[in-house]
């Protein structure tokens, strides 16, 4: 099944569209394309597994929720990851869960090629589109 991302530009940030046959897969290349534009991934090696759990109102909180997680983990971890499986995506009643894990390493500027960095998720031009076979998510990105 088709599953992938394109750039859009957009005026000092960056539009991401993704795309996969189910909710969980484009989750999945949200977090691989929001790491396309801060590095060449296939310079990460998936050394380290990290879990991580966030909740959001809605789906498109939950976007948000996720990305941001991941952004600030580069900081907090100091690590750059190349590998994304969300394990689920549930309504509670609490709202809607993601757990996942992610693979990555500890940064290395001489090994990594960085190419921009990424300040924030944003609710900016988000779009979360569900058909029967495929999955579209529109958001930007803050550079």
């Amino acid at each position: 099944m088709e599953r992938g991302f394109k750039f859009h530009d957009h005026t000092a940030d960056i539009t991401i569209e993704c795309w996969a046959p189910n909710l969980i897969e484009a989750f999945e290349q949200a977090a691989i394309a929001t790491f396309e534009v801060i590095l060449d991934t296939s310079t990460v090696e998936p050394k380290d597994t990290i879990a991580i759990s966030v909740m959001g109102a809605d789906l498109e909180e939950l976007l948000v929720e996720w990305i941001g997680e991941l952004i600030a983990l580069i900081d907090i971890n100091h690590q750059f990851y190349c590998k994304f499986h969300v394990d689920l995506i549930e309504s509670t009643l609490d709202g809607d869960l993601l757990k996942a894990h992610v693979q990555g390493e500890d940064i290395d500027h001489k090994k990594h090629d960085t190419r921009t960095e990424v300040k924030a998720m944003t609710y900016a031009d988000m779009k979360i589109l569900q058909e029967p076979n495929r999955t579209t998510l529109w958001f930007t990105l803050d550079l």
